[in-house]
């Protein structure tokens, strides 16, 4: 599983995640209730399609560091199940900033 490392940035405060590289999700997902703890300014709802159908999902103005670098904006927040293995996102409004480069075999993701 693609997973690197982020740090989603607030006025009150930080948080890291282990975060899953998801070249399907248009954008980064994180807990709603670390949203709020961290001050994230709640910016409203979204309607989405997922594999179950139509859903309303929060949006919040983040500041998220990936690769050592910051970068400002608006993330999908929903408190994901306990027994959840990613707790949060990493979707295409980073990854297209970048060229990235999964290898199946070798168990290998490159991000350039």
């Amino acid at each position: 599983m693609p997973i690197v490392k982020i740090i989603v940035k607030g006025p009150k405060g930080e948080k890291g995640y282990d975060a899953y590289l998801d070249t399907g999700a248009s954008k980064c997902l994180i807990p709603e209730r670390d949203a709020k703890d961290i001050g994230l300014p709640y910016v409203g709802d979204m309607e989405v399609i997922t594999g179950s159908g139509k859903d309303f999902i929060r949006l919040y103005k983040a500041t998220v560091e990936f690769l050592g670098e910051d970068i400002s904006i608006i993330v999908f927040a929903r408190d994901l199940p306990e027994q959840a293995v990613v707790k949060a996102i990493v979707g295409r409004d980073i990854l297209d900033r970048y060229k990235v480069c999964f290898d199946g075999r070798a168990k290998e993701t490159e991000i350039t």
